[in-house]
């Protein structure tokens, strides 16, 4: 990704608690802009996929940012 000059990874998809988390953390410890729409990634148990999300934002500077305003 870095030789095409990616800087900002938009993560989407299922199990926010597992796989968006991982993914997450793996990019952040690459020095990679992390962005996660809340209303395009699905979780498996409520209350772990909110921690998730928290944990995104907090610990990997991750930016929770609607769908609508990563499209424009």
């Amino acid at each position: 990704m870095r030789q095409l000059r990616i800087e900002r990874l938009i993560l989407t998809g299922q199990v926010t608690e597992q796989c968006i988390l991982y993914s997450a953390l793996d990019a952040y410890v690459r020095h990679f802009q992390v962005i996660v729409p809340p209303d395009a990634v699905a979780h498996i148990d409520a209350d772990l996929g909110k921690a998730a999300l928290r944990m995104m934002e907090c610990n990997m500077a991750a930016e929770l940012t609607p769908t609508a305003k990563c499209l424009g």
